[in-house]
Order: structure tokens, then C-alpha cells, then sequence
């Protein structure tokens, strides 16, 4: 297998979901980081202009979308196949909707609900308010200046989605049946990052099968990964 390089930093979601993927799949990988907001002078040079984390790296080909990214991955490593197949017969249909779903819908109520005020000010704890400010400009401008969703009308969103996962694996144990999926992936992602803000994270205590389900992506790991650099990638 030729050298993965992941252009990423710890906090970032999209991030998390690829190094699942690597985890579970047990990938060697080298691992650069990359600053959370621009400027991101190296990144920008490799991509030709975007800005978005993460990126993949496979020798002179860059990948910059995660959907994209799983599928490199899936040809890279076909074993274990994030499309397994029941009875002889794959469901790569209802994977790619539902993580399309995940990326999209479920992210955009999870991030909303994340930063809403209590979720930020634990997140943003002990960083001067231009560090605040920047961040939040940055996060504006990847937007496209969209409004982010209202924190209320995010809670009742996530908890709507929170069930809807729950219903899932609470009699199995990964979203779509006995094996994970690239729908498992999609999903676990942005509940991570909530996971990881305490003062919030009781959203999950009405689905103690979805934390379940979270530890057992959470134990796949995140394969092997080898510290690297910009210059070296």
C-alpha cells in the first residue's frame, strides 16, 4: 500500500470519522496537522485552494471529501468492507444515503447544539476572546456567511436524530445490522465532538444504547499513526 498522509487536527469531527475509518480497517497512516482556521498556507498549496479539513493524501493524489475519502479507503483496503454484504447481497444504497444523511442533516443539528452558549464556553475556556472571535469568523466564512441553526431548534432536532439512531442499535449492535458500515462512520462523528464537552453531553443519557454503540466504534481505534510533517507529505 502506497503512504497515507492525513492533513487533520484532534478536534475535528470529519476528521474523527476518517481516523475511525483507519481504526477499523487497521490503516498505518502519517499524521499532519493542520491549524483549525486559516491561514493554512500548506494545506492551501497541496489543495489548490481548499480549505476544509481533513485531507487525504495517496502519493500525488488528493482527496478532500470524506464521503470521497471513505471510498479511496474502501479501494485501498477492501478488508473489512465498509459496504458488507447480507445473505450475498450488499446495501451500499442505503449506507451512502444515510451517511449523506449523517454529513449533512445530523451534522449541522449536532454542531448548532455544540456551540450553543453553555457548549461553547467550555470549549472555549481559557482562550482570550480574539481567539473566540477569529474562530468564529473562520467558521462564518466556511459557511458561506449561512446562519447557523437556533440552539433551541437544534436541541429538539438532535434529540429527534438521538432516537432515531437508538432505535437502530438498540437490538443490534451497529446501525444498519451485525457489522459497521460507512453509515456507523457518518454517524458517529459529529457525536463524538458532543461527547467531548461535558457540560453538554447529557443529551445522551435518554439513549444509553447510542453511548453503547458509540464505545463500540470508539474501541476500533484510530489504526496505526506516525507522526509527519507538510514539507514531508
Amino acid at each position: 500500500m502506497p503512504d497515507i498522509y492525513l492533513h487533520h487536527y484532534p478536534n475535528s469531527p470529519f476528521a474523527e470519522k476518517v481516523r475511525a475509518v483507519f481504526g477499523f480497517k487497521n490503516i498505518t497512516w502519517k499524521s499532519v496537522y493542520q491549524p483549525a482556521v486559516m491561514p493554512k498556507p500548506d494545506l492551501i498549496t497541496l489543495t489548490g485552494g481548499y480549505r476544509r479539513i481533513p485531507v487525504l493524501q495517496v502519493g500525488n493524489d488528493v482527496v478532500c471529501d470524506t464521503a470521497l475519502i471513505c471510498d479511496v479507503l474502501e479501494h485501498l483496503q477492501p478488508t473489512p468492507t465498509l459496504y458488507p454484504s447480507v445473505q450475498g447481497q450488499t446495501s451500499k444504497g442505503a449506507e451512502r444515503i444515510m451517511a449523506q444523511w449523517a454529513d449533512t442533516t445530523l451534522f449541522a443539528a449536532a454542531m448548532a447544539y455544540n456551540f450553543s452558549p453553555k457548549g461553547a464556553e467550555h470549549f472555549f475556556a481559557g482562550q482570550p476572546p480574539e481567539a473566540v472571535k477569529v474562530f468564529a469568523e473562520d467558521r462564518k466564512a466556511m459557511r458561506g456567511g449561512a446562519a447557523r441553526m437556533h440552539p433551541g431548534d437544534a436541541t429538539a432536532a438532535y434529540k429527534s436524530y438521538l432516537r432515531r439512531i437508538a432505535s437502530m442499535v438498540d437490538d443490534q449492535p451497529f446501525v444498519l445490522g451485525a457489522q459497521p458500515t460507512v453509515a456507523d462512520f457518518a454517524c458517529y462523528h459529529p457525536l463524538w465532538f458532543t461527547r467531548r464537552i461535558e457540560p453538554i453531553a447529557h443529551i445522551f443519557e435518554p439513549t444509553p444504547s447510542v453511548v453503547a454503540w458509540m464505545d463500540r466504534i470508539a474501541a476500533l481505534g484510530h489504526g496505526t499513526a506516525v507522526k509527519s510533517s507538510a514539507t514531508e507529505s
